[in-house]
């Protein structure tokens, strides 16, 4: 049925190229084997538009970006994409600055030493927790947030976006359970607040994962074989939702 409509696409292009100004069609002419000639038109310029360029994505972060403990196409930001391009929305494949164990200045010195070659669509930034691990100050925190934002600014396009995604809870998950759990989760909830107040100072979207995070303990689907980064499953979840409040 495609390869026909192009066809006819095809065919319909060559004869109205060649047709005198003054030729006509009548209503038997607007029709062609039972096929409206508007429905064709319609699809010829769906085919154009899937042809436009598809956005540019990158992922700033932590291990909770590279995806610490699944495969690559299992990282919440490669099923990012691939939620989208479900929902219609064709992204390029991400391109991700992050690295297990990375504090805000370790992804800070990393984007000071890539040499960005282009500016994209959309940023994401999902960094903290090992902050918290380390118990760095909060005040340190939220410093290199404002140095982060500089340069975020400055690889984003001038209409691109930018998003925020919270810190997940380690202590739900196996690992963090031979710890303070409560402790643990009075501490993200204070980064995470530090980083909601950092998206409403400079009207950026805030997505929350953290409580998708929490139901680690009680799921053990959603852990990874290490028993503490989140597994594919819970990925999916998050790229849903990220998808769901930054594009949808």
């Amino acid at each position: 049925m495609r390869f026909s409509l192009f066809f006819k696409i095809f065919f319909l292009t060559t004869l109205m190229s060649g047709c005198e100004s003054n030729t006509s069609f009548n209503d038997e002419d607007l029709n062609i084997n039972g096929e409206d000639i508007s429905d064709i038109f319609i699809l010829e310029d769906n085919l154009s538009n899937s042809l436009e360029s598809s956005y540019s994505f990158i992922a700033l972060g932590d291990s909770y970006t590279i995806g610490e403990g699944v495969n690559e196409n299992e990282r919440w930001p490669n099923q990012f994409v691939d939620v989208a391009y479900e929902n219609g929305v064709d992204f390029d494949q991400p391109i991700i600055i992050a690295e297990t164990g990375w504090k805000t200045y370790d992804l800070l010195n990393a984007i000071n030493q890539t040499n960005f070659t282009k500016k994209y669509d959309y940023v994401s930034l999902l960094i903290g927790v090992n902050n918290q691990f380390n118990s760095r100050p909060i005040d340190e925190f939220e410093q290199d947030l404002n140095d982060l934002m500089e340069e975020m600014k400055k690889i984003k396009k001038n209409d691109g976006s930018i998003i925020i995604i919270s810190i997940p809870d380690w202590g739900y998950s196996p690992f963090g359970e031979s710890s303070d759990m409560i402790d643990i989760s009075s501490q993200i909830d204070l980064f995470n607040s530090s980083l909601r107040k950092f998206a409403s100072t400079n009207n950026l979207k805030f997505v929350d994962v953290t409580e998708i995070s929490r139901r680690g303990i009680d799921e053990p689907n959603l852990i990874a074989g290490d028993s503490l980064h989140p597994s594919g499953i819970m990925y999916l979840e998050w790229a849903k939702k990220i998808y769901e409040i930054w594009i949808d």
